[in-house]
């Protein structure tokens, strides 16, 4: 059988951003960085700089390129972007591929992406933002800059530093400086002056890659660069009075989860391509798995009566994926003495990576292996993370897929009710014969 070329450029592209998206805020238990004490004190001096700002504008062009099995994409996108403290902040689309929009104005958070919208109350600090907003600010290194710790936040899972030397960027003079990971590797130009401001990061993810091909039959070379290129910096005078006014985007739906619900929308083509949100109501699919402690994870279980049964299906490549795990993690452990059990279900991963993922997470549950995808194509996984919650009665009571910004209160709220014998409002029985 041929290999479709584009397919498996399409899937490396999508793996890798998702990796690249979440990496910046993965943590490294590797020790003490060594640290350059030339680049350490100049990284020190621009991030108190940044620290300092109250408000501040940029531009920022993010290039992401990619290669494999002969085929090459690139992708460019520019944003204009502004913050002032405590919590507005705007990330618009200016060109370039299709993007999102994120809008604070310090009472309302606004995320639109293609044709929808969602409105969230406005988180207190400019370091929730992006916690709470499903938006490309960690792609684009400014979520680095918002941090109450602007050099903690560059640092986090650095193990070693270097000050390469002085280059020219874009007409201005920088200092280059040198970052390595365990994902990946990355370089950072700053401008040489006495405010400085970055002007270029470039991140080399040849490690990732190295990690995902071995995941990617018939893949056996794959490559990628994401480039960030900052310009037009201001951060003196005021911003203009409609920097932090929110307009939809024209023909845009207002929704209440800007991610969930949306294979809703796409055409229903068979039972394969149904909806995951269609298994709302139903009995859960039975599987049997064997567990990473050796032991198994199924459905039913003889040894859980009465129990609520949350299933996470993950995976380490996904950004998204990494940053709910904790949270899915957390609130399932604090209802285990109310009889809930949760199974983090991987997907398609060799164990031992699993393990040292988990430890890099500080994340301690329950794991099941699901090496073929078989139980993934049984509760419709096509997005991850994909979180279900089957409740005392066998039956699936909630379904959230992708990202969602407000996990742990929603989460909360259905373990409350669930473990309570109460039904959720969302739970609606499946039309007669299905």
């Amino acid at each position: 059988m041929k290999t479709n070329k584009a397919a498996v450029l399409g899937a490396v592209v999508a793996a890798i951003c998702l990796a690249s998206a979440a990496a910046y805020a993965v943590a490294v238990d590797g020790g003490k960085p060594k640290l350059d004490p030339k680049a350490d004190a100049l990284l020190r001096t621009f991030c108190e700089t940044v620290q300092a700002l109250p408000r501040f504008s940029c531009d920022v062009t993010l290039t992401m390129k990619t290669a494999s099995e002969g085929m090459k994409q690139e992708i460019e996108t520019t944003y204009g972007f502004a913050m002032e403290k405590p919590n507005k902040i705007a990330l618009r689309h200016k060109r370039g591929a299709p993007a999102n929009t994120v809008v604070c104005d310090g009472g309302k958070l606004y995320v639109a992406l293609v044709n929808r919208y969602e409105v969230k109350e406005a988180p207190k600090t400019l370091e929730d933002l992006f916690q709470s907003a499903p938006m490309a600010g960690n792609m684009l290194f400014l979520d680095n800059l918002l941090r109450t710790d602007v050099y903690a936040a560059i640092m986090d899972g650095v193990t070693q530093t270097s000050y390469v030397g002085r280059e020219a960027v874009d007409g201005k003079e920088c200092d280059r400086l040198s970052f390595k990971q365990d994902e990946f590797d990355w370089d950072m130009w700053i401008t040489t002056n006495d405010k400085p401001v970055v002007v270029k990061v470039l991140t080399d993810m040849s490690k990732s890659m190295a990690t995902m091909r071995a995941d990617m039959p018939g893949v056996k070379s794959a490559s990628m660069t994401v480039e960030n290129h900052f310009e037009n910096w201001s951060s003196s005078g005021e911003l203009a009075k409609d920097t932090f006014v929110f307009v939809p985007p024209e023909g845009a739906k207002k929704v209440a989860s800007l991610f969930e619900g949306m294979d809703e929308e796409a055409p229903d083509t068979g039972e394969d391509a149904a909806s995951p949100s269609e298994l709302v109501g139903r009995p859960a699919p039975a599987f049997n798995l064997a567990a990473v402690d050796g032991g198994k994870a199924r459905l039913p279980d003889p040894g859980l009566t009465n129990a609520v049964v949350v299933l996470d299906f993950w995976a380490t490549w996904s950004g998204p994926g990494r940053k709910e795990l904790p949270i899915v993690a957390k609130v399932a452990a604090a209802y285990k003495d109310k009889g809930v059990v949760l199974w983090a279900v991987n997907e398609q991963e060799p164990e031992d990576r699993i393990g040292d993922y988990l430890k890099k997470l500080n994340v301690t549950c329950p794991v099941a292996l699901d090496r073929d995808g078989e139980v993934g194509g049984l509760y419709r996984v096509r997005s991850i993370p994909q979180t279900v919650i089957v409740g005392k009665d066998g039956k699936i009571r909630a379904i959230h897929v992708g990202a969602v910004s407000d996990l742990e209160a929603t989460l909360t709220h259905e373990l409350d009710v669930l473990t309570e014998g109460r039904p959720l409002p969302e739970a609606k029985a499946p039309p007669e014969g299905k």
